[in-house]
């Protein structure tokens, strides 16, 4: 789970072999302790999931407390069984559409059904959404496909901080270094949303930071654990932004 700033809430590890599905639970369970989310705010909290954690019972858990829900479905066959109920197609993108359907199964609370089509090299390809969300079609499928971000940001995570090449033959060796890359993934979104704030920084993703300006050559000056200087090599491409963005910082 990942806030809009950047920094992540919580990572579980799971063999390899696991559904996405029996995790939703567990983890929506360990977001409302870590936030300690009163049980009135959560008709606040959007889910947005995969197809993965689109299970019927998954969507009814997460409306039954409450919840907002914006949840691809699962099933591919009741995709193409429901894509042959949508009366009218609406073109989101040159090469995909979205249409309403009636909501094919009972929930403890209302949702709204959207049937989504893009076109592939075989053909139509169909999948579903459930939302408990009061929008039109178009705005629907916008807001799943926002949802993008925390993907990004794994990816970022396993490129850039090499936790995908880094790994441990203990379970527990490997939830500490899981733990440890939150850690330095966190410290590095604090470093873009107050350091690099307003500069052409800013909007370096995770990878870049880590593989382009945190390997700009220089030494530091400490004394009794206090810093005193930074200097840069001079002939970085970003050591001019660096220096700039670390005196705005002290002043």
């Amino acid at each position: 789970m990942i806030y809009p700033y950047g920094e992540t809430l919580l990572s579980h590890l799971y063999p390899g072999s696991q559904h996405s599905s029996p995790c939703l639970e567990p983890a929506v369970t360990t977001f409302e302790q870590r936030l300690s989310l009163p049980s009135h705010h959560r008709a606040k909290v959007i889910w947005r999931l995969d197809a993965g954690f689109g299970g019927d019972d998954n969507v009814d858990w997460l409306l039954a407390r409450n919840y907002q829900v914006l949840v691809k479905g699962h099933s591919n066959r009741r995709a193409a069984k429901l894509a042959q109920q949508v009366k009218r197609w609406l073109p989101v993108r040159t090469d995909k559409s979205v249409g309403r359907v009636q909501t094919p199964v009972s929930f403890s609370r209302p949702v709204h059904t959207f049937v989504m089509r893009h076109q592939t090299r075989q053909g139509w390809k169909y999948s579903y959404l459930f939302s408990s969300l009061n929008l039109q079609s178009l705005p629907t499928v916008v807001l799943y496909e926002q949802r993008g971000g925390a993907e990004t940001e794994i990816r970022a995570d396993k490129s850039g901080l090499a936790l995908s090449k880094r790994r441990k033959h203990k379970r527990d060796a490997q939830e500490v270094w899981i733990i440890l890359t939150d850690m330095v993934h966190n410290y590095l979104a604090w470093l873009t949303v107050n350091i690099f704030k307003d500069s052409p920084l800013a909007n370096y993703g995770l990878l870049r930071v880590s593989r382009d300006l945190l390997r700009t050559p220089g030494y530091i000056e400490m004394k009794e654990d206090q810093l005193l200087s930074v200097k840069l090599l001079k002939t970085s491409p970003h050591a001019a932004d660096l220096v700039a963005c670390l005196e705005r910082f002290w002043e």
